[in-house]
């Protein structure tokens, strides 16, 4: 399969201006290369590195050194490390999308819109997106009453539905996702896992945190497991 990623000696630092400028370190030398239709899943223990990599490569983290190469749809490669905003924002809305472990959206829209919003963003009807918004939903299990509630409101579990519907229905190439599973139950669990799997089956990439090994086991085609901000390995699943 041709290459999505190619990462690079990536390394990150955090500086507290606070503290005299005191160094947090992150990531050390980072290298892997990710094909199109991988599913990476990102392992290690809670602070080893995983969302800070995740973050690094949708662009929210600047790096310290190193390159984030990205071989766009368009035959084009992007060093997502360096490239200017206009060209970040651009893959963001075209190519690659993060669905982060919390929600975080505007108050007071209803969450078929939050959901919706990704599709109507693209110039889809907005009377198609809801009702593809409201399908999804449903697959997820999320009670029909609370489709046109704010989802502020919500409950963990019904939260993470919505946002999982929201990373879904864009149908990203390249796709972000971070502890997917965390909240809910076995069954809806194995709803989000066969969704993403019907992704890639349709050519999105994904790189996965999970610290479910379920989860792991049944999405990832490859892992790449971190240490203290070092690669300490990277096998086939």
């Amino acid at each position: 399969m041709p290459t999505l990623l190619k990462v690079q000696n990536v390394s990150k630092h955090f500086q507290l201006h606070i503290q005299n400028n005191k160094h947090i370190p992150a990531l050390h030398d980072v290298s892997f290369e990710m094909d199109q239709g991988d599913i990476l899943g990102l392992t290690g223990k809670s602070g080893s590195g995983k969302s800070s990599l995740m973050k690094c490569i949708y662009r929210t983290y600047l790096v310290n050194s190193g390159t984030i190469q990205l071989h766009t749809d368009s035959g084009a490669v992007v060093d997502l490390a360096t490239a200017n905003e206009h060209e970040v924002l651009k893959i963001r809305k075209t190519e690659m999308f993060y669905c982060s472990q919390f929600l975080s959206v505007i108050p007071r829209v209803p969450a078929v819109d939050v959901v919706a919003e990704s599709l109507t963003r693209k110039g889809h009807d907005h009377a198609e997106a809801r009702a593809r918004a409201r399908d999804l939903l449903d697959q997820l299990g999320l009670p029909q009453e609370l489709w046109d509630a704010f989802p502020a409101t919500f409950s963990g579990g019904e939260q993470q539905r919505v946002n999982v519907a929201r990373a879904i229905i864009a149908a990203p190439r390249f796709l972000l996702i971070d502890e997917p599973t965390a909240s809910l139950d076995a069954k809806t669990k194995d709803v989000v896992i066969d969704l993403v799997l019907a992704l890639k089956a349709r050519g999105t990439s994904v790189v996965l945190i999970t610290h479910d090994q379920h989860t792991l086991e049944r999405m990832s085609s490859r892992r790449l497991h971190l240490e203290f901000g070092r690669v300490r390995e990277l096998a086939t699943a």
